[in-house]
């Protein structure tokens, strides 16, 4: 059997092959999300934040994330009126996908600087309490010395 009048089939097939290889070869697997954040991502990366700073961060992060969800919504309707709507969709799931995760990154040290503000006020309430604790224990003992003089009986 041939493919083409003077080609072999086999040989018709392994160049097939090659070209199938040569294609996928040539595709690229999509950028994914690195999980370790960067100061680009999070602004505030390293830095030792106090209550008020978390929260100005969350708000603004809170913001960010409605601007994108709202974007990405309009996005959605507008791919509906497009011919390829699901290569749009998948381009813009994809870009949604990439500034969620920044923002998810940004969550996650928020995250972690309050857990260390709840560590470091544990802390220092344990350390008080120690504190308090040996002072009142302090104040109920009286002092040997002082004790047989005061209980002696005047002469």
């Amino acid at each position: 059997m041939r493919c083409f009048r003077h080609i072999p089939a086999r040989s018709c097939l392994a160049a097939v092959g090659l070209v199938a290889l040569a294609f996928l070869a040539g595709c690229t697997p999509p950028k994914l999300p690195t999980l370790v954040a960067t100061v680009e991502e999070v602004p505030f990366l390293g830095q030792q934040l106090t209550q008020e700073q978390i929260a100005e961060w969350r708000d603004k992060v809170a913001r960010h994330r409605a601007a994108i969800e709202a974007r990405h919504a309009t996005e959605k309707v507008e791919c509906y009126q497009r011919f390829f709507v699901n290569r749009c969709l998948a381009e813009s799931r994809t870009a949604y996908r990439l500034e969620e995760s920044v923002l998810r990154k940004q969550d996650l040290e928020l995250n972690r600087q309050e857990r260390l503000l709840k560590e470091i006020d544990r802390q220092l309430r344990i350390q008080q309490n120690a504190q308090d604790a040996a002072a009142a224990a302090a104040a109920l003992t009286v002092p040997p010395a002082a004790a047989p003089a005061a209980s002696a009986p005047p002469r």
